[in-house]
């Protein structure tokens, strides 16, 4: 068994930055951190997604409904929802993408 400090791995540059946590076929989970006025490019989910606030807030719109989380508040979509990830505020966002199952497995 092996303790991770997720704590530990966050680290912000100028850009929205992602760091791998867990790869397997029924799972995969990033850790993303999103700079203050920065966002993630829309998209549609690839995966029926979970997303949980670490740090900070984070405004998420899902299927052109726009929601605002904060820390340790989670919002779930399914595969295909059009999804844009923003953080609006002016500090740093770190979060958790989960994703089940692995859309890239």
């Amino acid at each position: 068994m092996a303790k991770i400090s997720i704590d530990s791995l966050v680290e912000f540059g100028e850009a929205f930055g992602r760091k791998n946590l867990a790869n397997i076929p029924e799972l995969q989970m990033n850790l993303v951190m999103l700079p203050a006025g920065q966002s993630v490019p829309g998209h549609n989910a690839n995966s029926n997604v979970r997303l949980l606030v670490l740090q900070g807030k984070l405004t998420v719109e899902l299927d052109g409904q726009r929601t605002e989380l904060q820390t340790h508040e989670m919002v779930d979509t399914v595969l295909g929802t059009p999804m844009q990830i923003m953080n609006l505020s002016d500090t740093n966002t770190a979060f958790l993408v989960i994703k089940t199952p692995n859309p890239d497995l």
